[in-house]
């Protein structure tokens, strides 16, 4: 198999990145950063050709929010920080709601990809008629649906939050309804093609997906404690 180079792999990359620099001496998230991996991660959502389901959805708003804000603030703690000072984290487009917004994409993303592992280790444990942890077997969830594994991660992430339906937060983190969403899964090719279109095999795909999984970890970790440092940082987290 030639050289994988695929938005998957650019999407775990560019989180690591981030995860990196909050596991650096000098733990911090750089505006600039987030900008690259907000393009990048729309562009692992175009990839299969998705845009023309997804009419609605406007990647270049966050992309263009955090780019504006990169030129006053280096970091999201400054961006936080500032922003609720001054009064405006709470407005309508502020990089802060866009902040607390992207973090459940990231961790919905990170959700979903843990369902899979968990379904293929249930899945080959059972084959293999033994309780003893198994190797993650990436064929088995041919037989499973994306919009099932989608379904559970949806439930874990958006339901938790008070005040808001789980429909309601869904579609004001990630633009979309859920039925949309869904109705594309459905259209996506099944797992074995693509791996194909990837350029992966059952083994390689497993580095990217622990890769996005680990890094998503540490920064959605962080992401918290910086909100949480404030009485309205944690608020936002909880309701918006």
């Amino acid at each position: 198999m030639g050289t994988r180079d695929n938005p998957v792999r650019k999407l775990a990359d560019s989180l690591q990145v981030l995860a990196d620099t909050v596991n650096s001496d000098n733990p911090h998230i750089k505006v600039s950063d987030l900008v690259q991996f907000c393009r990048i991660s729309y562009t692992a959502i175009f990839y299969f050709g998705i845009t023309v389901k997804f009419p609605d959805l406007d990647p270049q708003t966050k992309v263009d929010n955090f780019l504006e804000a990169s030129k006053k603030y280096d970091t999201i703690q400054d961006l936080v920080e500032s922003e609720i000072k001054n009064g405006t984290a709470r407005d309508n487009g502020s990089p802060c709601r866009t902040l607390a917004r992207l973090r459940r994409v990231i961790d919905l993303a990170r959700e979903v990809l843990e369902q899979i592992f968990t379904s293929g280790r249930v899945a080959a444990q059972s084959i293999e008629g033994n309780s003893q942890p198994s190797s993650f077997d990436f064929t088995l969830l041919r037989k499973n649906s994306f919009v099932e594994t989608f379904a559970v991660a949806y439930e874990q992430v958006f339901v938790p939050y008070p005040g808001w339906t789980a429909g309601e937060c869904f579609s004001l983190s990630v633009g979309l309804s859920k039925n949309i969403v869904l109705a594309a899964l459905e259209e996506l090719p099944p797992p074995d093609l693509l791996l194909k279109i990837l350029n992966e095999d059952e083994d390689s795909v497993k580095e990217p997906i622990h890769k996005y999984i680990n890094a998503a970890k540490v920064v959605l970790q962080y992401i918290d404690s910086v909100f949480l440092s404030t009485e309205t940082g944690a608020e936002m987290l909880r309701t918006i």
